[in-house]
C-alpha cells in the first residue's frame, strides 16, 4: 500500500500555496497604485500647464484690450508657476512698457488755457474755476484716489453745473480706479461700494466688471468659510477656475476640500471623503493628500455593501413561534 499523505505535509502545502497568492496579489496592488499616483501626478501637471496656458491668453487678450494692471496680475501668477516661461515675460514686459509711458505723460497736467492772468490785471470767477478744475485733473493724473474723490464731489457740490461732463469723468475714472485698488487687499468690500457708485456714471470697463464679479464670489466664498464648506467650495470652485491668482483662491478652494474631507474622514465616512481628496490632490499633489487620499479609497471599498446573491428563494411556509406548537403526529385514540 503507498503511504498515506501527512496531514501535516498537506496543511504546509496549502499555507505556503495561499502565502504564494497574497504574496502575489500585494505585489500586483503596489504596482497599481504606483501606476495610479503617477497618472495623477502627470494629470496635475497638465492642468496646470493648461491653466497657465489660459491665463497667459487672457493676459494677451488684456493687452490688446489696454487693460495692462489686469495683464501683469495674470502674469505674476503665471510666472510663480513657471518662471521661465518665456511668453510670460515678453508679454509682463509689454504690459510694463506701455504703462510706463501712460504713467509719465499723465504725471504732468495739462495747462489749462484761463491759468494765464487776464491783461487787465483782474481774476474773474471762471479763472478762479478753471483753476480749481485743473486741480482736479493734477489730483487724477496723479493717481491720488481717495483725495480726487473727495475734492471733485465738492467741487460738483459748490458748482453743479460747471463743466459736469468732465467733473463727472475725472470722478468716474476715481471711483474706478479706487475701487479696483482696494480689490486685491482687505477692503474688498469698499472696493465693491466704489465700483457701484463709479457704475451710476457710466458703464464699467471689461477689467473692472471682471474683478467686480472675482470679488462677489470671494465675499460670497468667504461669508460661508468654516461654516459651511459646501456653500463655500462652491464659490471657490467658480472663482479658482476664472482667477486662481484672485486673492489665493486655489489655495482656499484646497484648503476647504480638506477640512470637508477630513471630517468625513474622522467619522470613518470615507465614500464622501475620498472625491474631496482627489479633487484636493489634483490643485497640490503634496504627500500628505496622496497618503489620505487612498486610505479613502481604501475605505470606501471594503465599506462597499456586498450585492445579495442571485436566483435564491425565500423559506415560506414557516410559522412564528407563539407558544406551544401543537403536536400534529399525534394518532388520536379510540371515541369514547
Amino acid at each position: 500500500m503507498p503511504p498515506k499523505p501527512n496531514l501535516l505535509s498537506l496543511v504546509g502545502i496549502i499555507i505556503i500555496g495561499l502565502a504564494l497568492i497574497l504574496g502575489l496579489y500585494t505585489t500586483l496592488g503596489y504596482l497599481g497604485w504606483r501606476s495610479g499616483q503617477r497618472l495623477r501626478a502627470e494629470q496635475v501637471v497638465t492642468e496646470q500647464t493648461a491653466e497657465v496656458a489660459r491665463q497667459t491668453n487672457f493676459a494677451r487678450d488684456d493687452i490688446a484690450q489696454q487693460n495692462y494692471r489686469l495683464a501683469l496680475r495674470r502674469l505674476a501668477w503665471v510666472l510663480a508657476q513657471e518662471p521661465g516661461n518665456e511668453t510670460a515675460l515678453a508679454l509682463q514686459a509689454q504690459a510694463q512698457a506701455a504703462l510706463n509711458p501712460n504713467a509719465a505723460a499723465t504725471a504732468t497736467p495739462r495747462p489749462a488755457p484761463s491759468a494765464t492772468p487776464p491783461l487787465s490785471g483782474t481774476v474773474t470767477t471762471d479763472d478762479l474755476l478753471a483753476q480749481q478744475l485743473l486741480q482736479l485733473r493734477k489730483l487724477v493724473n496723479d493717481e491720488e484716489w481717495p483725495s480726487a474723490i473727495e475734492e471733485i464731489a465738492r467741487f460738483q457740490r459748490a458748482h453743479p453745473s460747471y463743466e459736469r461732463l468732465e467733473t463727472d469723468r475725472l470722478l468716474f475714472d476715481a471711483y474706478v480706479n479706487y475701487g479696483l485698488s482696494l480689490l486685491p487687499g482687505e477692503q474688498v468690500e469698499l472696493g465693491l461700494f466704489y465700483l457701484r457708485q463709479a457704475e451710476k456714471l457710466g458703464d464699467l470697463p471689461t477689467e473692472a466688471s471682471d474683478q467686480r464679479l472675482w470679488a462677489v464670489l470671494y465675499l460670497d466664498g468667504i461669508s460661508f468659510y468654516r461654516v459651511n464648506w459646501d456653500a463655500s467650495l462652491f464659490y471657490f470652485r467658480e472663482l479658482c477656475l476664472a482667477a486662481p491668482f484672485f486673492h489665493d483662491a486655489c489655495a482656499k478652494l484646497e484648503e476647504g476640500l480638506l477640512a470637508q474631507a477630513n471630517f468625513y474622514a474622522a467619522q470613518q465616512d470615507w465614500c464622501p471623503a475620498e472625491p474631496l481628496y482627489q479633487e484636493a490632490y489634483r490643485l497640490n499633489s503634496s504627500s500628505d493628500t496622496a497618503n489620505k487620499l487612498a486610505q479613502a479609497r481604501t475605505g470606501c471599498l471594503s465599506a462597499t455593501a456586498t450585492p445579495p446573491l442571485s436566483g435564491t428563494l425565500p423559506i415560506t411556509g414557516t410559522l412564528p413561534i407563539t407558544g406551544t406548537v401543537p403536536n400534529t403526529n399525534t394518532v388520536p385514540g379510540p371515541t369514547p
